[in-house]
């Protein structure tokens, strides 16, 4: 039988042209999916931080898991002309 993902949490936010931060996840399996409505750029900071345009990009409706520690903050900015946003879930693999 394979793993099933299972969202703990969820937030999302804008993919602009100015930078968004999420606030300090709550990140108990160290574990989040990323999905972008559009391409963006992320960076991950200990505090609350920017996205520039050196920062990775991920591609629109690619699902990106990334292990990161609790309290991370997840920053984004769009990549091209047209905003979206940017969903980032706290998951557990498992039943």
């Amino acid at each position: 039988m394979s793993g099933q993902l299972r969202i703990i949490n969820n937030v999302v936010i804008a993919a602009g042209s100015g930078s968004a931060s999420s606030g300090a996840l709550v990140i108990p399996t160290g574990l989040v999916r990323v999905v972008s409505t559009v391409e963006a750029h992320i960076s991950f900071t200990a505090s609350s931080g920017t996205a520039d345009v050196s920062d990775m990009v991920i591609g629109a409706g690619q699902v990106n898991l990334f292990l990161i520690p609790d309290g991370t903050f997840i920053n984004g900015l769009r990549a091209h002309g047209t905003n979206g946003v940017i969903s980032i879930s706290c998951v557990s693999i498992g039943r």
